[in-house]
């Protein structure tokens, strides 16, 4: 009867619907040096992010880049609206990463 008032379990909903199925021009990784630096590595090249049930994943050609549960990660819009940054744990190497996604076309 109250459907209307039912809640979104998860608030960033908006933004995985906005991102899925989008073609990527290329994902870098961001990463803290000792001295404070911020260095960002280029992971892939042309390629596209699924969300498929709970997982999000960033595939580049026929490789995934990151994986990570939808639940355990958060997303962020670039000011810019050209990309989005992920961050979470990578389910191919167990480790905490924050990537940042720049999408091919961004403007329609």
């Amino acid at each position: 009867m109250f459907s209307f008032l039912k809640k979104n379990k998860n608030p960033n909903v908006n933004v995985l619907k906005q991102m899925d199925g989008r073609e990527i021009k290329y994902v870098t990784r961001r990463t803290r040096e000792a001295d404070g630096t911020v260095k960002e590595i280029i992971l892939g090249k042309e390629g596209r992010i699924v969300v498929i049930e709970n997982e999000i994943r960033v595939m580049c050609g026929a490789v995934d880049v990151f994986r990570s549960d939808v639940e355990n990660s958060t997303y962020y819009m670039l000011l810019s609206g050209d990309g989005i940054t992920v961050s979470g744990v990578n389910k191919i190497d167990n480790n905490e990463m924050d990537i940042i996604v720049y999408y091919k076309y961004h403007r329609k």
